[in-house]
């Protein structure tokens, strides 16, 4: 049975797909992940997709659940991921911890990103045309 706190948050977004990570990952977490992330991203497969990784609010979790991280990076990598935008924790031994479980061997036509806000990966996207710009509603330009 399933947590009724999510362990993550999905969202397919044009030919992005954002990722938030949410508390300790558990054996059954990682497995349940790997399982949507696929589902997710299935309708953009087949082009160069991005990835927003938002582990702001990830916690240290056990080794055993790194071997799933570890292969599911590489299995995006197989799947043409062409652009990552982390935006990691103030804690940085939690920003060690989901770094060396994503650090697989990378195309060097990957490209890595860092952001501080979820607006700052969605300009990184909009100008790499992973992500649409948004039109700006009436009330935002008088504003």
């Amino acid at each position: 049975m399933k947590n009724a706190e999510p362990a993550y948050r999905l969202k397919l977004e044009q030919r992005t797909l954002w990722v938030r990570a949410i508390g300790v990952w558990t054996i059954r977490d990682i497995a349940d992940y790997i399982a949507d992330f696929r589902a997710t991203v299935q309708p953009i497969l087949g082009q160069p997709w991005a990835l927003v990784l938002d582990v702001r609010e990830w916690q240290t979790s056990p080794n055993e659940i790194f071997a799933g991280v570890a292969d599911n990076s590489t299995w995006c990598v197989q799947h043409q991921l062409a652009h990552v935008v982390a935006l990691l924790p103030a804690d940085h031994v939690i920003g060690w911890q989901f770094l060396k479980a994503t650090a697989v061997e990378m195309p060097p036509s990957l490209v890595r990103q860092r952001a501080n806000s979820e607006q700052e990966a969605r300009n990184n996207l909009v100008s790499a045309g992973f992500l649409a710009a948004r039109a700006l509603s009436d009330e935002q330009k008088t504003g």
